[in-house]
């Protein structure tokens, strides 16, 4: 499975506006599309939104992606009233999902997600190793729900993370509960032996559609 992502900062002059433009043009493309798309907004970290949508394959996903921006023009139109809004062009990445941890019976409400790169003298597979211990052993200690990637064009040799939760005081409320465990800070010790800290972006996100 693959996960694909779209990041896309606001122009502050029109803040106010991308929202409501992105949630429309995210709404018709469900309604056209093949694949489920959501839209978030970023609680903590960089302002900012973006899409998102799970595909097992990416060739077929890009194409359908490709012909919508050929053949519709409503899309289009909606497309244009998002980019009105909006500072720069928007940054797309792909990951490889290859560890799941919990029950998702559909997209969380809020999402807690960490991107980094292994350190000079590390590899790639010790870190997505790692990583699904962690989160298998977070998982079974506490409930949580985790998700692993690995970096595709763009993202190569990199390592993502995340998280879904209910709300943001879930959210909050778990990760106190993870941050006091013994077993929790061990592991995150052993990491910086493998993970450059200075790659590390985290960052706190919204659903929106």
């Amino acid at each position: 499975m693959y996960l694909w992502n779209r990041l896309m900062e606001p122009n502050p002059a029109r803040f106010a506006d991308a929202g409501p433009a992105m949630a429309d043009a995210v709404n018709h493309v469900n309604e056209v599309s093949a694949y489920q798309f959501n839209l978030w907004a970023v609680v903590l970290g960089r302002a900012g939104f973006g899409v998102s949508a799970l595909c097992p394959d990416f060739g077929p996903f890009s194409d359908e992606m490709a012909a919508r921006g050929m053949e519709d023009d409503v899309f289009r139109d909606k497309v244009n009233a998002v980019g009105a809004c909006m500072h720069g062009v928007p940054e797309d990445s792909l990951w490889q999902v290859v560890h799941s941890v919990g029950d998702w019976p559909g997209p969380p409400a809020v999402i807690a997600n960490a991107i980094w790169r292994p350190i000079q003298g590390s590899n790639l597979l010790d870190n997505v190793a790692w990583a699904m211990e962690m989160t298998s052993y977070v998982g079974e200690a506490f409930g949580a729900r985790s998700v692993v990637c690995t970096g595709g064009p763009g993202t190569a040799l990199s390592v993502r993370v995340y998280n879904g939760y209910d709300s943001v005081a879930d959210w909050q409320e778990r990760t106190a509960a993870v941050a006091a465990d013994a077993g929790w800070q061990d592991r995150m010790q052993a990491v910086t032996a493998i993970a450059d800290g200075s790659t590390l972006d985290t960052g706190l996100i919204r659903r929106i559609v």
